[in-house]
């Protein structure tokens, strides 16, 4: 039996029966934390629990929420009760399909919050979140992806390329050519951002994003992604270029379409100042 099956066990009387206070020190027992890797069975079991409940009570909901808004301030540095929100938030996205159009509103709200959130663990929770979301229903996650990206911040736009390069969502074609479409318009954007905001911890986080995940998206449609490629690398842009160069390295790209990778080399040497 898996350690997350174990947990699951553990996990689930504390969930029935609603003991909220024992159910937030057992995962804070079972942490990991303070330390370089949070246990992420636990937290996978925990979401596994909600979902398989298939019913999220008014006590749970709050729980979670309240869960979920547990700030940076209300922690130390690598606390132990980080988890707890890391736990929640990546949970919203596992119950998503089991609650209605209301809760389902508040989930994205909550998902897009964290994705600003200071603490690296936390981003990474909705990106883990979302990935329950695109995995049980792509277009539903399309529709919240369409909301937060006009408008959307350097660390959702990043939360939203994090989720997407998810290879179990990319072997349907129609979802791969939308994070082309992604993709294209965050790179857009990227161009007519100032030197100052370059220089802040969003568009690091965000382009370090970018640097592997078009890869994932072009393994998976190379006609259409190796023309993005192409196209972008004639970009008179440091950062661009740069992006570009991460993916052509890639193993997934460099060891299975060498001619592809060639020919966007050729275009990113000659204009790469």
């Amino acid at each position: 039996m898996s350690k997350r099956n174990e947990y699951a066990i553990q996990l689930k009387p504390l969930i029935i029966k609603s003991d909220f206070g024992e159910l937030e020190d057992f995962l804070i027992l079972n942490s990991n934390l303070p330390g370089p890797r949070a246990n992420l069975e636990l937290a996978y079991a925990f979401a596994d629990c909600l979902r398989d409940t298939q019913y999220i009570d008014d006590i749970l909901w709050k729980t979670l929420n309240g869960w979920a808004k547990i700030t940076a301030e209300d922690t130390s540095r690598d606390s132990l009760k980080e988890f707890i929100p890391f736990c929640a938030v990546q949970a919203l996205g596992g119950i998503f399909s089991c609650v209605d159009s209301k809760k389902k509103e508040k989930v994205s709200e909550l998902l897009q919050a964290a994705a600003n959130d200071s603490r690296w663990r936390v981003r990474e929770a909705v990106a883990i979140g979302l990935q329950w979301i695109e995995e049980e229903d792509f277009r539903a996650a399309e529709s919240i992806f369409n909301k937060w990206i006009d408008d959307g911040s350097l660390l959702e736009r990043r939360a939203i390329i994090a989720a997407l390069a998810h290879p179990p969502v990319l072997n349907n074609k129609d979802n791969v050519l939308f994070c082309l479409k992604i993709t294209e318009g965050i790179l857009a954007d990227l161009t007519n951002l100032n030197r100052e905001v370059r220089k802040t911890e969003g568009f690091r986080v965000l382009k370090k994003g970018l640097e592997y995940a078009i890869s994932v998206f072009v393994a998976k449609a190379p006609n259409e992604g190796f023309e993005l490629m192409k196209k972008w690398a004639q970009k008179n842009d440091h950062d661009i270029k740069k992006i570009i160069k991460s993916n052509l390295g890639k193993s997934r790209l460099a060891k299975k379409f060498d001619k592809q990778v060639h020919e966007v080399l050729v275009v990113l040497t000659g204009n790469f100042a």
